[in-house]
């Protein structure tokens, strides 16, 4: 099984690994875990580092609690430049039916279409079996495309998730949890992401539910918006201008921030097998600034439930209770180059 990492790391890169949990534990609690590796190098990323990054907002929710936003506690460590790890730290292991990335007490294992993910990072100790739902689906191009030092591909998949988190003393369960896993490398010229993120910024939002599952990529200053929905079995994958659209429809004063941000979004897309038409509305957040090249950026990680509707070419119509987590980044500050 290959890595598609090695003699990657001459220029600019970007190689990111990992996995985000949406689940609701045994004993009642919401759960939005994101767990990601990545190496990166060159000039936009300012500091070459190895990162290991874990994020998590949890807790119990009552129905009425869910209805607006709130302030609510989280764990973020991996993105502050204190935290980047001497290049090299990451360690790939590849064997023919095995890839394994450890790094800050973090292991990931891959056996497609089966997936485990064990260690310690930022006190949050997790034991999770992740198996797949389906292949993936390859938003950002085949690996086999790459060249030796350039590129972009990646892809995301969604799955079932089982197994242990245990964070401040306390053990989480879960049982048929859902989640995606999700692969990428940029080599060579790196994107500039303060610029991509000005205005209303971009996000990466998923929703899942026992009828189908669906994930959107789309941002303001991008002229499409990506989207896919996992439905039978199979991707339905639309790309183009006005064929997904995005729109909030909610926004919330944060009192940690003092911004206004989104918190209720509706996402349509037209597919060859049907159509969506979802509403996430998030009830919990995470949030950490992003140092890059001649900027920063402000990320937010939510949790959210959706209620999603998909009706099929046919006239049948699917209604579905989901679940859902986004990641919604956009320029905080932006460096103003006159020379």
């Amino acid at each position: 099984m290959k890595n598609h990492s090695k003699g990657r790391d001459s220029k600019g890169l970007f190689n990111d690994c990992g996995f985000v949990v949406r689940a609701k534990a045994e004993s009642g609690e919401d759960i939005h875990l994101w767990m990601f590796t990545y190496r990166q190098r060159g000039s936009e990323t300012i500091v070459d580092g190895d990162i290991t990054q874990t994020l998590m907002v949890y807790g119990k929710f009552s129905d009425d609690e869910k209805k607006s936003m709130r302030d609510t506690p989280y764990t973020n460590k991996g993105q502050n430049i204190d935290d980047y790890l001497t290049p090299g730290s990451i360690q790939i292991q590849e064997g023919a039916k095995q890839v394994t990335w450890t790094n800050a007490g973090r292991e990931m294992i891959f056996q497609p279409p089966y997936h485990q993910v064990r260690g310690t990072h930022a006190g949050v100790k997790v034991e999770l079996d992740f198996k797949q739902s389906a292949d993936g689906f390859y938003h950002c191009g085949p690996f086999e495309a790459l060249k030796a030092d350039s590129g972009i591909a990646g892809y995301i998949v969604h799955g079932r998730v089982n197994g242990i988190i245990e964070v401040k003393g306390q053990i989480l369960k879960i049982i048929n949890g859902h989640g995606v896993h999700e692969r990428l490398i940029i080599g060579g010229t790196i994107p500039p992401l303060i610029d991509y993120n000005l205005g209303g910024g971009s996000q990466w939002t998923h929703g899942w539910g026992e009828e189908f599952s669906w994930f959107t990529l789309t941002g303001a200053q991008r002229p499409s918006t990506t989207a896919m929905v996992m439905i039978d079995g199979e991707p339905s994958v639309v790309h183009g201008i006005g064929k997904a659209i995005v729109t909030e429809i909610g926004e919330w004063l944060d009192p940690r921030t003092k911004q206004m941000n989104p918190y209720k979004w509706r996402v349509q897309a037209h597919t060859d097998k049907g159509d969506l038409d979802a509403e996430v509305s998030a009830y919990g957040r995470a949030f950490y600034t992003w140092s890059r090249l001649n900027g920063s950026l402000l990320v937010h990680q939510y949790l959210a439930d959706c209620v999603a509707k998909f009706t099929k070419t046919n006239g049948t119509v699917l209604h579905s209770k989901q679940v859902a987590s986004l990641e919604y980044m956009r320029t905080l500050y932006r460096q103003a180059n006159d020379d």
